[in-house]
Formats: C-alpha cells, structure tokens, sequence
C-alpha cells in the first residue's frame, strides 16, 4: 500500500486497457501501468510506469515484488493473459492458475483439453512444420482454417474450401508469421452461428452477457445487444461456457468468449481470462447496467465480489469497428464532438490515430483504426446507424 492505498498493476496501457487505468484511478487505487511503450495513454493517468514487455513474465514479476503490488489484473490483451496469471500465483494474490491461462491462450493445447475432457471441439492438427503435418492434412474435411495458435484479433488467419499444396503452404506461413511459439492449428471450419462477449464468473456461476458478433473476413467488425440467438440458445453457451470452467478449475475472475452454435452443437472457439476489447465491457454496462471492469478490479485486490441474480439487456445498443481498405497516412477523419453532434445514437467514440498518421490495411484487429458505441432504438437497426456513422467520420486515406 501507499497513502492506505492498494496498488494495481495493470499490464498494457493503450486506448484498450484505458477504461480499466481509468476505472482503477477512479476507484482511489496507486496504479501501476507496465508495457513497453512509453508514450501510450495509460501511462499519463497512472501514477507510475514499468517499461517492461507484457509478456516478460520474469521481468513483470521482478517489478511486481520491488513495488509490493496488491493485485494485477489486464483487459483486452490476450499476450498478458499467462503474465497476469503467473504474478499473481507467484506472489499469492488473486488471479487464475498459470496452466489453466496457458491452455485458454494456446489454440492447440485448448484443443487438446477440449479433446481430453469430452467437450465439443473441431478436428484439428498442430504444427510447426508443413511437412510434418501435410500428410495428415488429408484426414480432416475442408473447409480448414489455419490460425497461430498464440496470437488473437484475427491475425493470421485463412480458410481454405479445397485441399490444394500452394495454397495450404501459404495459408500455414501466413498463420506461422504471426505465431509467437511458431505453432499452427489447422481445424475444421464450423458451422453455425458465431456469438461473442465477456462473462464474471463468481463461485463458479458463468454470469455471461452473449452479444451478437458481426464479422468480416474472420475480423470482428462489432458487436450488438441483445444477442441474436434465442433464450434456449444463450442457456445452451452458458452450459457450455460452465462446463469448460469446471473442467479447467476456474471459479472467480473474468472470461471473454467465441462460440458457434448450430442446432446440434454448441463449439468454443477460443476463451481467455480477460475482458474484451473494442468496448464490449463498456457495451455491457450500457446494456445491462453491471460493471464488469469494476469485477475485474476488486477481484485483483481481493475486494468482495458482488453478481446480480440474473444478467438482463435492458438497452439495446450496439459496436461498430472500423479501419483502412488499405496502408497509407490518415487524410481526414472527423472528432468525437462531430460524430456525437451528426449522430445522436454514439455514446463513445474512440480513436487510435490522427490525421497524419500512418496505418495499415484492416486485415485484423491490430490494424484497426477505432470503434464506435452506440444506442439501438427501435425505429433504427443496427446496420442503419452505421451506415450514418460511416458518412459521419469521412475517413480519408491517402
């Protein structure tokens, strides 16, 4: 403690991780932000900076122990998902067990206890070299999808519809680029309906808010509330979402989810013991008025921890992620009080660049250029609202 106040340590501090530096500031914590870019925002609103990668979990834990930290905690980083749990293991403060964040952060070793505790999982294979795996390639049934096993927002990611040797070598380098460890999973697609959203487990009790995902080319371009598949559907993915948490030994903290659910399965793509990004936590507490950034912070510092009942959607309202059709510097793109004044739906507006600034094609979630939070009404559906929301910003690149 400092001045009878706790420290958090909160791993990232860009414009995702801003809503928890800020929450946690609010909250009359001493915080601590740690990543290896000094000019990020969060670092300007906490009150003091470790320069040291998210993902150094040895380096983390060195600061962690010199500044006698009461809780870490991250949101909308899955790289800092296995630091966050192994601080908190090594000093004994609140926090996921190390190998449960691991098996939730590498695609291949979720499969494998997917595989291992008889839940619902595609048939898969895992390599680092094509060759080794090629032959076996034939076993699975296309369409494939070739994913890095560590890596998140889409990167690296294709589907192929046909087994052919010069585009299943491009697609598993393509996936094999982005991968930290150098593993690829090549699974069997699924189909059915793709939903997202965070959840706060509390006693083992799944409290999930399931949204409706819109995507594109595999990258999340939103998310909508209420979700889009029925009262038996949602029942369905939070059983599911249950099931794999008790399998895994995780009672308490918070979980971001992908699930597709068809009429006979309901399949986990990938879950992480974080919050979202792109402000679903914020898209959460607009719809249905629970805090979930709050949940995560006193979860950290050993507070107690507080579930209504029951999770309803009392608001519609919904996300819309935007970026570039291809590299070049921003030419122009209009200010928050300009969409909030055009648009009177936007109740966030966020922005990772300026006019000037250089940036790249949107072919994952890396290369976004923002998102935007917006009420649903009635009268006005969710692809109508973006639709004035796209003609607002003007986003011009040259």
């Amino acid at each position: 403690m400092i001045d009878g106040r706790k420290k958090i340590m909160c791993l990232g501090a860009g414009l995702s991780q801003l809503p928890l530096i800020e929450k946690a500031v609010k909250m009359g914590l001493y915080v601590i932000t740690v990543d290896y870019t000094p000019w990020n925002p969060g670092h300007k609103i906490s009150h003091e900076y470790v320069n040291c990668s998210t993902m150094d979990k040895e380096c983390v834990l060195n600061a962690a122990k010199n500044l006698k930290i009461d809780g870490i905690a991250t949101i909308a980083s899955n790289v800092a998902v296995p630091t966050v749990s192994f601080v908190a293991q090594e000093l004994g403060i609140p926090g996921e067990n190390f190998k449960n964040a691991e098996v939730m952060y590498d695609k291949g070793k979720f499969r494998d206890f997917q595989k291992k505790q008889g839940l619902n999982y595609p048939n898969y294979l895992i390599g680092e070299e094509l060759a080794k795996i090629e032959g076996a390639l034939k076993g699975l049934n296309p369409p494939l999808l070739f994913k890095p096993v560590d890596s998140s927002g889409s990167r690296g990611v294709t589907k192929l519809d046909e087994i052919t040797g010069r585009d299943c070598s491009k697609a598993f380098f393509y996936a094999k680029k982005y991968s930290h460890s150098g593993k690829v999973c090549v699974e069997e697609f699924v189909e059915g309906v793709e939903v997202g959203g965070d959840a706060f487990l509390v006693d083992s009790k799944v409290n999930a808010v399931i949204t409706h995902k819109h995507i594109r080319n595999f990258i999340p371009v939103g998310h909508e509330l209420p979700t889009n598949i029925s009262i038996e559907d949602q029942a369905r993915v939070i059983e599911e979402l249950s099931a794999t948490c008790s399998n895994l030994g995780y009672t308490d903290g918070p979980l971001n989810f992908d699930v597709i659910v068809s009429s006979e399965l309901v399949t986990i793509v990938e879950i992480s013991s974080r919050l979202g990004g792109n402000g679903i936590p914020f898209l959460v507490y607009r719809g249905t008025g629970v805090d979930f950034i709050s949940a995560v912070i006193n979860y950290s510092i050993g507070a107690e921890l507080e579930m209504p009942e029951k999770l309803e959607v009392l608001r519609a309202c919904g996300s819309w992620v935007f970026g570039s059709e291809k590299n070049g510097s921003i030419k122009n793109i209009a200010n928050e009080e300009h969409v909030k004044k055009m648009v009177s739906e936007v109740f966030n507006y966020t922005v990772n660049y300026k006019i000037g600034d250089e940036i790249s094609e949107f072919i994952h979630s890396g290369n976004q250029i923002g998102y935007v939070l917006f009420d649903c009404l009635p009268e006005k559906n969710y692809d109508e609202i973006v639709s004035r929301i796209k003609d607002t910003i003007k986003l011009e690149v040259s």
